[in-house]
């Protein structure tokens, strides 16, 4: 199954055409196990529960996605309001109050656990849609026409659906509503096809439905991974607009089964939890998202930039890639977290240290409508 994965982004991401790819190292990164359940409650506060250490990535030296050496070095975007643990509180759908250190270091220990493995057997890779492969092949034919394509599409309802809804999203915003399966394809052309079909072969990575830990988080996180996949395309100047998109959907790959490693550790399907338990879970999920990407042999320069999102004890020399995605991920939680009442669109704070490119999409993408994990359209989002 990982080989078959492997294939297919290989040819999602053009490999063949000279895009480098990597195979997964022979060791995992290295990793401080947690500490033990029996220490202090202010010590397990304090310091990390697991350190995860950033590998040191071997960078293609003809790349120009990689090759930072002559360029500014790029300095991460701290937002002023605590973005990263009002997003966690919020998909956790309940404050920490307090923390149980007995419970922490249980999910901690499943985690390092996990991190440890190969991930050949702890990982749940679902099967790509037959007529995927067969589409992407298809798209680098200067031959093949828009009634060519619409007759592959055909086979595949779920493409079909989010071809539709995408052609009639605010995106492309038409006049009337398209209904048309080739005239959709039309419009959208090879560049937009493939983002739908990047879509459609992530959604059910994300639609993991487990305990109610994912239950509760999994719409949430697919939705910020749509949102922080536009903005990594949006935003990609001088990189590979497709690339970034895709990078911005892997993000969040993790995630979710962090979640459900929290489905089988914790029974009631609510514990407290630390401020420090937050930073240490997300790093994880990160890890396991870039791990992830190694074994399905994405692009080094994909690889790169979701290894940096993990962060680690060193200072992070950051790649355009890498610093793009910081910046997309931290946008795209800000903007769900507005949508939900979370934060108040109109805090001046929200915006501090952005860019006017960076702000107008923020901005963007309270127009973008979502999808739900089963490709049915839902409302539009409140505008705010």
């Amino acid at each position: 199954m990982a080989n078959t994965l492997s294939k297919f982004f290989n040819r999602l991401f053009g490999a063949e055409q000279g895009t480098p790819v990597i195979s997964p190292p022979q060791a995992a990164p290295e990793i401080v196990a947690a500490p033990k359940a029996a220490e202090p409650v202010e010590k397990a506060a304090s310091e990390p529960l697991i350190a995860v250490h950033q590998a040191e990535p071997v960078l293609a030296p003809d790349t120009p996605a990689n090759n930072t050496a002559n360029t500014e070095k790029l300095i991460a975007w701290k937002p002023v309001l605590p973005v990263e643990s009002l997003f966690f509180d919020w998909i956790m759908g309940y404050p920490g109050e307090g923390g149980n250190v007995e419970t922490e270091q249980t999910v901690m220990q499943a985690l390092y656990k996990l991190l440890a493995s190969d991930l050949n057997d702890a990982v749940i890779v679902p099967r790509v849609p037959s007529v995927i492969p067969q589409l992407l092949n298809s798209l680098r034919s200067k031959t093949i026409s828009a009634g060519d394509l619409s007759r592959q599409i055909v086979k595949d309802v779920v493409l079909v659906g989010e071809v539709i809804n995408t052609v009639n999203s605010a995106l492309y915003n038409p006049a009337d509503r398209i209904n048309s399966l080739e005239k959709a394809v039309m419009i959208l052309g090879e560049e937009g096809l493939r983002l739908v079909i990047a879509k459609v072969a992530f959604r059910p990575i994300i639609n993991l439905n487990a305990g109610q830990f994912t239950r509760r988080a999994a719409p949430h996180i697919w939705a910020q991974s749509e949102k922080c996949a536009v903005a990594c395309h949006t935003l990609a100047r001088d990189m590979d607009p497709f690339h970034a998109f895709l990078t911005g959907l892997m993000k969040n790959v993790g995630l979710i089964i962090a979640f459900r490693l929290l489905d089988q550790t914790c029974e009631h399907g609510k514990f407290k939890y630390s401020p420090a338990f937050q930073p240490i879970f997300s790093s994880v999920a990160a890890t396991l998202s870039y791990r992830i990407a190694q074994r399905w042999e994405f692009p080094e320069h994909v690889i790169l930039a979701l290894q940096q999102q993990a962060g680690g004890r060193k200072a992070i020399e950051w790649s355009p890639l890498g610093h793009l995605l910081h910046t997309a991920d931290l946008i795209s939680k800000m903007r769900l977290l507005v949508n939900h009442s979370q934060l108040n669109s109109s805090d001046k704070k929200l915006r501090l240290g952005l860019n006017p490119a960076e702000v107008s999409c923020f901005d963007l993408l309270n127009e973008i409508q979502l999808y739900d994990t089963t490709g049915v359209q839902q409302h539009p989002e409140a505008q705010t």
